[in-house]
This record gives C-alpha cells, structure tokens and sequence, in this order.
C-alpha cells in the first residue's frame, strides 16, 4: 500500500514541475481537447475518484471519500449544469503523509448512479513537497491531468449536458494565469451517465487498486459562485427545490474520524470546506 501511495505521489510532483523544455516539446492533447496555458500530461496517472460510499446522518450525509455538497434531482428530474470558483488551496505537507490527496471538483453524477463527470484540481505531497494538477475526469475512465496550477490560483470549473451532442462539456479556468481546459466528452463506454445529482466536492481520491488514499492537508477551500441547473433549464444552487434535494457531506474515516466539514451553504452559493484529518 505505501507502495501504490508513493509512486501515485511521484507521478503528481512530476506534472507539478514540468520544465519550460518539456513543455515546450510537450504532447499534443486528445482530441476534442482544447489547452491553453497549461500542458497536457500524457502518461501520467493521477489518482482517480471514487463513488462515494454515502451513509444518511440525520439530515446530512457522511462518506469515506467525498466532503462538500450535492443536489440530488428527483426521480423524474435531471440536472445539465453544475460550476463553482474556489482558490487553490497550499497544501500542508509537514501535517500531510506521503502520498496523501486531495482532489477539489465540481461534476454531475456519482451520489445516485455509477459514472461521475467532473473537472477540478488535484493536489499531493511527496517527501515533503506539495505538487498540483487539473484535471477532467469521465468515471470510470482515467482522470486525464495537466500542469500549469499554482496555490493561491483563482479557479472556476463547470460541467455542462449538453442535449443536442448528448456530450459533457467540461471547462476549467485559471483566472489568475488565463489558463483553460476546455472538452467535449461522450459518457464512458458501457456506462449510463443519468445526471441525476451535481456534486461541489473535496475528495480522497483512490488508488489504481480502489484504495483511498490519505487525505492531503488542503486548510480550507472557499467556493463562491455556485450554480446549478436543472435539465428543463430551472436555475438554483445548492439549495432543495421541487426538482433537486440538497444534501451536505462530511467525510469520515472507516472508525468514525472527521477527515473534511463543510460548513453552511449561504445562499445555496458558497461555502467553505474544512479539512480536519489525514485518515
């Protein structure tokens, strides 16, 4: 298991610190793939998400993997739209284990179905260094990563349905760097993507053998500018209506430990989510 960390970390901190050289012979993206100030990372493989293992608590949830918060639509509902701007968080890596994570995303799908299409950051430490990525991710596909993130970086990531491709647009934007990540993705192959929740979350992610990894201290993240909408074009947030419930996650350990809290949604609109233990 250390094992499975310690190369995961590895492989992070060498997307974090890739070269003006590399980047400038770096590969070209996948297709439908749309970079701008930021390098694509081919090879590299990030520790990826996880469904998550939710139990009711009250009128919250709690996960093993998953903090923050989601909407849920009602049976006959679906949600196309899900985004949020946070700040990229300086990982404490003196506080932090070896090949600890943490990643931050907004996505549809995942609390309710089998498939979780996101985009967001990732962060890690690695012998006491923090290193970062972004990345998109189509689960169960691989996340796909990319350099060119900082701590202290303004961020905004969405996610979009849109009906007429029947694809998922996924953007990210550093708006410190003018950074973009821009895509078209069909939903996996052999899985049903129901956008049946939209999800603002901090995630342990998972090894490549489902393992959760430790998570990374990432402080506080601060989302601002949530915003959802529903299939029919219904706008709200993260906020309960007719069409979607919404639900707060706070994520334990296997024993019962508080890892990560979210604290209120005002508004619906932003919130802050704290992380409070590694394992």
């Amino acid at each position: 298991m250390k094992r499975i960390m310690l190369a995961a970390a590895a492989l992070l901190l060498s997307v974090g610190t890739a070269t003006a050289a590399q980047a400038a012979t770096a590969a070209a993206p996948p297709p439908g793939v749309h970079v701008s100030g930021m390098t694509y990372q081919p090879g590299t493989h990030l520790p990826a998400t996880h469904l998550p293992r939710i139990v009711p608590f009250n009128t919250a949830l709690k996960s093993n993997n998953w903090s923050g918060y989601a909407d849920v639509a009602c049976s006959t509902c679906a949600i196309r739209y899900v985004a949020t701007s946070f700040t990229v968080p300086s990982v404490n890596c003196a506080k932090s284990p070896d090949g600890s994570f943490a990643g931050i995303f907004a996505g549809l799908d995942g609390i309710t179905s089998r498939t979780v299409e996101q985009v967001g950051v990732e962060a890690g430490c690695s012998g006491g260094t923090a290193s970062y990525a972004a990345f998109y991710e189509m689960f169960p596909n691989a996340p796909v990563a990319f350099s060119g993130i900082s701590p202290g970086d303004a961020i905004n990531a969405n996610v979009y349905f849109n009906t007429g491709t029947h694809r998922w647009q996924l953007t990210l934007t550093d708006l410190t760097t003018g950074g973009t990540i821009a895509t078209a993705q069909a939903c996996p192959s052999g899985s049903a993507c129901r956008n049946s929740s939209a999800e603002v979350i901090a995630e342990a992610p998972s090894s490549s053998t489902g393992t959760i990894l430790p998570l990374v201290d990432f402080g506080q993240v601060n989302h601002v500018a949530i915003a959802v909408t529903s299939l029919n074009g219904t706008h709200g947030a993260m906020t309960s209506n007719g069409l979607w419930t919404t639900d707060s996650i706070t994520m334990v350990s296997s024993a019962g430990k508080t890892l990560a809290q979210p604290g209120p949604a005002y508004g619906g609109q932003a919130f802050q989510d704290t992380w409070r233990a590694a394992s």
